[in-house]
C-alpha cells in the first residue's frame, strides 16, 4: 500500500465522511449538556471528559459500525465488484486501503470530539492526570474496530440494508448494558461493551487492567473484521475471523474478572489534599476542588473561630470524599466533598450559608444513617441562632421536631449546652453515636 492509494482513498471514499459524522455528533452531545445547564457531567476534569466519551459511544459505536458497512459495498455500487474479482491483485491490497483511511478518520473524529471538550476542560480545572489517555485511546480503538467489522460484515453481506440494520442492532446491543446498569451493579461482562455504563465523578479513574482486557478484545475483534474484509472466499473468512476475536477474549476475560465490578477505583491524584501555608490556621480540599481553596478559606476559619468555644477544638479544616475511612481525628473538620459543585464553585447561597455547612454536626462527616436534624441543631448554636444561614425549614413533623430541640437545648444553663454539642461532636467523629440522643440527654 503506498501513500498515493491511501491518499486517494482518503480524498474519494465515504471515510472522511464517517469521521465528520462521528466528530460533529460527539461535540454536538458535549456541548447540548453545557447549553442545557448539565456541563458537569464532563467539563470539570480530563478524566470526566475522556470517559463521557466512552460513555457517547452508545450512539458513536453503531454509526461507526455502519459506517464501515456502507464504506464495503462501495464496489458493488460502482459496478466493479466482478471487474475487480478478476484481477491478479490480491484481495488484502485492493481493501487495505479503504480500511486503513477509515480508521484514520474514524480517530480522528474521536479526537476531534475531545478537543472539542478540551476548550472547555482546560479552563475550569488545575489537575491533569495521565489517566484520561489509555480512556481515549480504548475509546478510539472501539471505533476502529466497529469500522473494520462493518466493513466486514458489508462484505459478506453486500445488502443495501445491511448497514441501517447494524446501526440499529449495535444500538440496542449497547443500550441493554445501559438499562441492566440500572436496576442492578453492572458485572465485569458490560466491561466488555464500548461504552462505559457506570457513574463517574471528579474522584473516579478506570482500572488499568480493565483498559487492557478492553484494548486486547477490540484488537480481536478489530482483526476479525480485517479477516472477513480480505479474505479471498467467504468460507474461509466464516471459519478464520472468529478466531482474533476469541482469543482477545480469551486473554481479556481473566483480567476483567479480577477488577473490580464497574471497573473503576479511586483516583489517588485527585484527592490528594492542597491546603494553605500562609500561617493562618490549615485549610485543605482535595486536588480536584484545588480552585475553590481561596473561596474555603474565610469561611472555614470563621467555623473555627466558632468551635473553639468548645473543649478540645478543632484547628484545621479538610475536605474529604464518601470513602474516607474513619474515625475523624478530633483536631480536624471534616467538610465533605457533595458540598462543592463542580463548575461553580461551593454549594452555599452566601459565606454565612458556607460557614453553617462546614459547623454541621459541631464540623463533623455525615454517619449513617444521617440524622439531618441534631446535625442543623449543632450547626445553628455554634453560629449563634436558629435557623441558620442557608437551613431550609420546611413545614412538617421533622421542622417541629428540629425547632423542639433548638427551644430545649437552648433553655439550659450554658455549660450543659455546651456539653451537649460536644457530645455531638463526639459522636460524630467515631460514627458510633446517636446524634439525637447526645443532643437531648441530660447531664445525669
Amino acid at each position: 500500500m503506498t501513500t498515493r492509494i491511501l491518499g486517494t482513498e482518503l480524498r474519494r471514499s465515504a471515510a472522511p465522511v464517517s469521521g465528520a459524522l462521528i466528530a460533529a455528533l460527539g461535540a454536538a452531545g458535549l456541548w447540548s449538556l453545557v447549553l442545557s445547564n448539565q456541563g458537569e457531567l464532563w467539563d470539570a476534569q480530563w478524566t470526566m471528559l475522556a470517559a463521557f466519551q466512552r460513555i457517547m459511544l452508545v450512539l458513536l459505536w453503531p454509526l461507526a459500525l455502519g459506517s464501515g458497512a456502507w464504506q464495503a459495498r462501495r464496489d458493488r455500487r460502482c459496478g466493479m465488484e466482478e471487474l475487480l474479482g478478476t484481477t491478479a491483485l490480491p484481495a488484502w491490497r485492493r481493501t487495505l486501503p479503504g480500511a486503513v483511511a477509515l480508521a484514520l478518520c474514524l480517530i480522528l473524529g474521536y479526537l476531534l470530539t475531545l478537543a472539542a471538550g478540551a476548550v472547555r476542560v482546560a479552563g475550569r480545572t488545575d489537575y491533569l492526570s495521565g489517566d484520561w489517555l489509555p480512556i481515549t485511546a480504548v475509546g478510539a480503538l472501539t471505533l476502529v474496530a466497529a469500522g473494520w467489522l462493518g466493513m466486514g460484515v458489508g462484505r459478506i453481506l453486500p445488502s443495501v440494508y445491511t448497514p441501517p440494520v447494524l446501526v440499529v442492532a449495535g444500538f440496542l446491543a449497547l443500550l441493554l448494558p445501559v438499562q441492566l446498569s440500572k436496576s442492578s451493579e453492572p458485572g465485569s461482562v458490560s466491561l466488555l461493551a464500548p461504552n462505559l455504563t457506570t457513574n463517574f465523578d471528579e474522584f473516579t479513574t478506570i482500572v488499568g487492567s480493565v483498559s487492557l482486557a478492553q484494548s486486547l478484545w477490540f484488537t480481536g475483534l478489530a482483526g476479525s473484521g480485517l479477516l472477513l474484509l480480505m479474505a479471498a472466499r467467504g468460507r474461509t473468512a466464516a471459519a478464520v475471523a472468529p478466531v482474533p476475536a476469541l482469543l482477545g477474549l480469551v486473554l481479556a476475560v481473566p483480567l476483567l474478572g479480577a477488577a473490580p465490578a464497574a471497573g473503576l477505583q479511586r483516583d489517588e491524584g485527585a484527592t490528594a489534599e492542597v491546603c494553605t501555608h500562609d500561617g493562618g490556621p490549615t485549610v485543605c480540599v482535595t486536588k480536584a476542588h484545588e480552585r475553590g481553596l481561596p473561596e474555603l478559606v474565610g469561611p472555614a476559619r470563621r467555623a473555627l473561630t466558632l468551635l473553639a468555644k468548645l473543649p478540645d477544638a478543632p484547628t484545621s479544616v479538610h475536605e474529604v470524599t464518601g470513602d474516607r475511612s474513619g474515625p475523624q481525628p478530633a483536631r480536624e473538620v471534616w467538610l465533605h466533598s457533595d458540598n462543592y459543585v463542580l463548575g461553580r464553585g461551593w454549594a452555599a447561597d452566601s459565606e454565612d450559608a458556607l460557614v453553617v455547612s462546614i459547623l454541621a454536626g459541631a464540623g463533623t462527616r455525615s454517619c449513617e444513617p444521617v440524622d439531618y436534624g441534631a446535625r442543623a441543631v449543632a450547626g445553628a448554636w455554634l453560629y449563634g441562632r436558629y435557623p441558620a444561614p442557608g437551613q431550609t425549614v420546611l413545614p412538617g413533623e421533622e421542622a417541629d421536631a428540629r425547632a423542639t430541640a433548638w427551644r430545649e437545648l437552648s433553655a439550659l444553663p450554658a455549660q450543659e449546652q455546651v456539653r451537649r454539642i460536644t457530645a455531638v461532636r463526639g459522636a460524630g467523629l467515631t460514627c458510633r453515636g446517636d446524634l439525637a440522643v447526645a443532643l437531648s440527654k441530660d447531664a445525669s
